[in-house]
């Protein structure tokens, strides 16, 4: 039996609690956080802080990239510390000796059900010795299990901000620009839905296409004319870096 010690009550470690209660081989035998979530604490031990009095195998930080110092440094333990920041390197759980990083490539929110068995968990250890148990906890919930260094996973982060982030927000603008013309948004779920399948399926750079591939000028400032100053700098932005990326 590994035993657990989770610290942090946000989306990942709620999801993470969800998880850890179906699987046989996990414990969750620490739930450390400031703010009790009291729909799942009923079920799992809880605490203000760390346990020393309490065996663990892992303790993982699922809080924000700027609070993991100062946690990592508030309590002692010979487990295996890690954390689960995409952007963050292990030197951030100094001073624990047995450190690692535990980073599930997802966007999580709280009421979201989600299936962890297609979900990449991207690890990394600072002593060989403690990656086959590290691996092991990825494989109790992932098929996708990948060991990543500090830089590639880094890569990678970015480019998920990129598919997930920067996405997100240009089809909340696409939204708002609907919104502003009395349009349903749905009219744009197919060509929306299109998109993404062709980039998932074919080189997303091969299928570009729009008014900005083939430099129209004419189209583009007709957009520009029913945008804000804000959106506009982020069209043109958008628009520029398309042509230089098509027009070599």
């Amino acid at each position: 039996m590994m035993r657990i010690a989770l610290f942090g009550t946000g989306n990942l470690a709620t999801h993470f609690i969800k998880a850890f209660k179906g699987l046989k081989a996990i414990s969750c035998v620490q739930w450390i956080g400031r703010k009790k979530n009291l729909a799942l604490a009923n079920t799992t031990p809880y605490f203000n802080r760390f346990q020393n009095d309490i065996e663990v195998d892992i303790c993982i930080l699922a809080i924000s990239d700027d609070h993991i110092s100062e946690v990592a440094q508030s309590f002692t333990t010979n487990a295996l510390v890690v954390h689960t920041a995409g952007a963050q390197s292990i030197d951030a759980l100094a001073p624990h000796k047995r450190s690692g990083v535990f980073y599930p490539l997802q966007s999580f929110s709280q009421n979201q059900k989600l299936s962890w068995e297609n979900i990449p968990i991207c690890f990394e250890t600072k002593y060989s010795t403690d990656l086959d148990m590290l691996e092991n906890l990825a494989r109790q919930l992932s098929n996708e299990v990948h060991y990543m260094t500090t830089k590639q996973r880094l890569h990678l982060h970015t480019a998920a901000v990129f598919a997930n982030n920067f996405c997100n927000h240009l089809l909340g603008i696409s939204q708002k620009i609907t919104s502003n013309a009395a349009l349903p948004h749905t009219l744009l779920h197919p060509i929306i839905k299109e998109t993404l399948s062709r980039s998932l399926d074919l080189d997303a750079a091969k299928n570009q296409t729009g008014p900005a591939k083939r430099n129209d000028i004419k189209t583009q400032s007709k957009h520009i004319d029913i945008l804000t100053a804000e959106e506009t700098a982020l069209y043109r932005a958008l628009s520029q870096s398309i042509y230089k990326t098509h027009n070599k």
